[in-house]
């Protein structure tokens, strides 16, 4: 795979994982785990244009939810947390951060499947998720690694200048 290809995959990748931490905000329960799927399909639709793969809507669904599905069920607290997020501000805040969590790391993993099987020559139709279930859940936690180490970092100390320039290089 060339260089530009990995770039340009992984930048879809990496903006669908951020956006789909976003539905796990959503206050009501269904309709978060809707949205997730939502921005993952789009992902994949993506991904599928950007290798000049034909894309089909259902077949793109039941792809993604084969493997979202598979960790769901592993998650037993799932309905817990997705049920606690109806409880007004704590409730909504702790269920939506560990919604969030999961639908970076999923869509990080799906993202990660649909790319190397894309990058093979592979196409939605003969994508067997079987044969991605290792790799995908080896995936699913590098996803939740770097979702978790981005959470941790801080954000740059304010600088006390008044200009917007950036500084000349210093050699």
């Amino acid at each position: 795979m060339t260089t530009e290809k990995v770039t340009t995959a992984d930048a879809i990748i990496n903006n669908h994982t951020w956006f789909s931490a976003v539905p796990g905000f959503v206050p009501i329960p269904i309709i978060d785990i809707l949205g997730i799927s939502a921005v993952q399909r789009d992902m994949v639709k993506q991904l599928c244009k950007f290798y000049d793969v034909p894309y089909s809507e259902q077949k793109g669904k039941a792809i993604v939810m084969s493997f979202t599905g598979s960790i769901l069920s592993r998650i037993p607290g799932y309905s817990v947390r997705s049920v606690v997020k109806s409880i007004p501000v704590v409730g909504w805040a702790l269920g939506g951060l560990s919604l969030a969590a999961f639908a970076a790391s999923s869509t990080y993993a799906v993202g990660q499947v649909f790319k190397e099987h894309l990058d093979q020559g592979g196409t939605l139709y003969d994508l067997n998720p079987e044969n991605f279930r290792a790799f995908y859940r080896q995936q699913f936690e590098k996803g939740r690694e770097i979702f978790s180490r981005k959470q941790k970092e801080t954000p740059a100390e304010p600088s006390d200048k008044v200009d917007d320039q950036p500084e000349e290089k210093k050699d």
